[in-house]
């Protein structure tokens, strides 16, 4: 009996030291400073960055200069075009009408420059023979001056009313491809609806999104593979032709609208090699392998 409570007493006496033991290394560790980790090795690490497909040199925004019905479309969407080729024909039943009465005046105006040069030629022939007095002659002079500047002025007049008719029919300002076309026949199209007619380049690139710390470790040339964002399939390759000289922000929203986060980035000009038949303005993910990754 009495070994049986020596045992359970050392028993004991063991617990309490192991628990005591424990207590004061985890209050001697925690009043430790922590360690400071090796910072991660950007170099070492595969560059990710996202983009915006969009054409070689940006796409081009076709508009109205006033709003006005379409008559016509003369183009589709995906399909090549060359410089001046007439995409949309708008409503120019006022301009046209217009551009008649304007040469109507032109044709007035005409005449009677005509009818002044006869009486000046007729006046010049009389004045030796004492005929017509010079204060006729300086009329007459006059008169005719008057009469080619009121014909100048119908001239500008017509070349205007012809400026506003040909500005009603939409023409492609470059050579390349009809990206989108979103016009119908017998609506309204106005200068604010200029994003609805977009054409560029058949080439594509990448406008990518270059986080701060990224910074000169994105350098012309380094190449990158192109995936689509939401399936992470291949688009293609291409390599970084420029890093644009400009640091700016973009702020991201979540559903709280109190919560806003505000990041700094560069913007770097991704060139695809090869055809894309990808469509622009699709968000992509461009990596690049690790530094010590050799490249095609």
């Amino acid at each position: 009996m009495r070994l049986r409570m020596v045992v359970l007493v050392l028993l004991g006496i063991t617990v309490m030291g192991g628990v005591g033991y424990y207590a004061f290394e985890s209050f001697r560790q925690s009043a430790m400073p922590p360690t400071v980790g090796r910072p991660p090795n950007l170099d070492q690490a595969p560059v990710r960055l996202y983009g915006l497909l969009e054409p070689r040199g940006r796409e081009v925004f076709v508009g109205p200069p006033l709003a006005k019905r379409v008559v016509a479309v003369l183009d589709k969407e995906g399909m090549p075009v060359v410089s001046g080729q007439v995409l949309v024909q708008l409503d120019a039943e006022v301009e046209q009408q217009a551009l008649r009465v304007a040469q109507a005046a032109v044709e007035e105006a005409r005449a009677r420059v005509a009818l002044a040069k006869d009486e000046f030629d007729r006046v010049t022939q009389l004045v030796p023979a004492r005929a017509a007095s010079p204060t006729e002659l300086s009329r007459a002079t006059l008169t005719l001056e008057r009469e080619k500047r009121t014909m100048e002025t119908a001239l500008a007049v017509v070349e205007s009313r012809r400026v506003e008719v040909e500005q009603l029919t939409l023409r492609a300002p470059i050579e390349g491809r009809v990206y989108r076309l979103d016009v119908r026949v017998g609506e309204l199209l106005t200068p604010q609806d200029a994003s609805r007619i977009v054409l560029g380049p058949k080439e594509k690139q990448v406008r990518l999104f270059v986080e701060v710390f990224w910074l000169n470790r994105v350098r012309p040339g380094d190449r990158f593979t192109v995936r689509d964002v939401e399936t992470l399939a291949p688009i293609g390759e291409g390599h970084v032709a420029e890093v644009l000289p400009y640091v700016g922000s973009r702020d991201f929203r979540s559903e709280d609208r109190l919560e806003r986060l505000d990041t700094k980035y560069a913007q770097a000009i991704l060139v695809l090699e090869g055809d894309c038949d990808s469509p622009i303005g699709l968000l992509v993910l461009c990596e690049r392998a690790p530094a010590d990754t050799p490249q095609r």
